[in-house]
C-alpha cells in the first residue's frame, strides 16, 4: 500500500520513557506519518539527545500543549492515572489519541478497584477501543480513543486466544510470566543491577499484579471467561517477554488438533508467528513487533501448554501503538514495523 500524500501528523507526549522513546524511534522513520514534536516534563527545553543518546532526531523536547495543537493524532506514553484528564479536551480539539498507559483498558470500577483511583472521565470507558488488533481490528479502524494493551497481557492473550475461541478453557487459568528489566519501566529503582543481575524475581504474586483483570478481560474478548492467576517474574536482561500459560481442556483433545486451532486463527495475522518443532523466546523477537506463540498437550497431566513471546517494547508498547494506528489511517498495517528479531 502507497503511503498518503500528505503524511498524518504525529505528536508524543511523555517521549522521555522506555515506551516514548521507542515510538519516537519508530515513529521518526515512519513513511505515513509526521513526527511534529515530543514532549517531556523532565526534559523540556532541552535537546532530544539528552534523553536518548543512541538517538538520530534533531528536536528538542517541548510542553505538551505546544505538541497537541500541532499533532493530529496524540500518543500518551505516561504513568498510569495521568492519560484520563488530558483525553477529554483532545478528543474535544478534535484529535485522535493512543494512550500507551491503563487508563483505558478496563470499565471505570474494574479500574478503580485494581489501580486504586477513582476514574475522572469514565464516560469515555466505553468509547474507547481496546488496542489487541487481532482481537479487535475492525472496531480499531476507526476508532478516536484507543487504549493499548498491557504488555504481558498481549503475550498471555495471544497464547490463549485460540482456546478461548474454541471454549476449550474449563476452570480457571495459570499464568507464569518472564519479563526483561525494562518491562519495569526506566525509573524502577527496586530492580537495580546489583540486585536483578544473576537472580530471577518474583513479584506482585497471588492476584496483586493489576494486568491480571485485563488477561480476564481478553479471554472474555476472545470468547470465554476464566479467573487467571498470574505471576509475573523479572529475570536479567533487556527486553522481551515469555509467558506460559497452562488450561485443563473442557473436553479430550489432542496435540495435533489444538495446533491447527493455533494454524486457523493466526494464519493471516502479520505478527504472530505459531511454531511447532520450537518454543518462542525473547531473544528471537527482540526489536520486532512479532509474537511467537506455541501450544502442547500433557497428556498425562491433561494439561494444555500455551507459550507467546514478544519484545515488551515492541509488540508490548510502541510497536502495538503503531500497529494501531496504521489501522486507524487505513495503512497497511505492517507499515514502518519490523518483523525479523535481532540476533544475537
Amino acid at each position: 500500500m502507497t503511503p498518503p500524500s500528505t503524511p498524518a501528523r504525529v505528536g508524543i507526549i511523555g517521549a522521555n520513557g522506555y515506551g516514548g522513546g521507542e515510538l519516537s524511534r519508530l515513529l521518526s522513520r515512519h513513511p505515513g506519518v509526521e513526527l511534529v514534536g515530543f514532549s517531556s516534563r523532565q526534559f523540556e527545553g532541552q535537546p532530544f539527545r539528552k534523553a536518548w543518546p543512541n538517538a538520530d532526531l534533531e528536536g528538542t523536547f517541548e510542553n505538551a500543549q505546544a505538541v497537541t495543537e500541532r499533532a493530529d493524532i496524540v500518543f500518551l506514553a505516561l504513568p498510569n492515572g495521568l492519560a484520563m484528564d488530558l483525553v477529554p479536551p483532545l478528543l474535544a480539539a478534535g484529535k485522535r489519541v493512543i494512550d500507551l498507559s491503563a487508563d483505558y483498558r478496563l470499565p471505570p470500577e474494574v479500574y478503580a478497584q485494581w489501580y486504586g483511583k477513582t476514574h475522572t472521565s469514565p464516560e469515555l470507558c466505553a468509547e474507547a477501543v481496546y488496542g489487541l488488533p487481532e482481537l479487535n481490528r475492525e472496531a480499531l479502524r476507526a476508532a478516536r480513543l484507543v487504549a493499548n494493551p498491557g504488555c504481558y497481557v498481549t503475550a498471555t492473550a495471544l497464547a490463549l486466544a485460540p482456546l478461548a475461541r474454541a471454549g476449550l478453557i474449563e476452570g480457571s487459568v495459570i499464568v507464569d510470566g518472564i519479563s526483561g528489566i525494562s518491562g519495569a519501566g526506566r525509573n524502577a529503582a527496586e530492580f537495580s543491577f546489583a540486585e536483578a543481575n544473576e537472580n530471577v524475581q518474583a513479584y506482585k504474586v497471588a492476584g496483586t499484579h493489576r494486568h491480571t483483570a485485563e488477561m480476564e478481560a481478553n479471554l472474555a474478548r476472545a470468547g470465554q471467561e476464566a479467573v487467571v492467576t498470574f505471576t509475573p517474574h523479572v529475570a536479567p536482561y533487556t527486553r522481551g517477554i515469555l509467558v506460559t500459560a497452562y488450561a485443563t481442556p473442557a473436553r479430550p483433545v489432542s496435540e495435533a488438533e489444538l495446533l491447527e486451532l493455533y494454524r486457523a486463527m493466526y494464519a493471516d495475522e502479520p505478527f504472530v508467528q505459531v511454531l511447532e518443532g520450537e518454543l518462542p523466546t525473547p531473544k528471537a523477537v527482540s526489536g520486532s513487533n512479532r509474537c511467537d506463540v506455541a501450544v502442547r498437550f500433557d497428556a498425562r497431566a491433561r494439561r494444555i501448554v500455551a507459550f507467546g513471546a514478544i519484545d515488551n517494547l515492541m509488540k508490548g508498547m510502541a510497536g502495538e501503538a503503531v500497529q494501531n494506528l496504521n489501522l486507524m489511517l487505513g495503512l497497511e498495517e505492517t507499515l514502518g514495523l519490523p518483523r525479523w528479531g535481532m540476533w544475537p
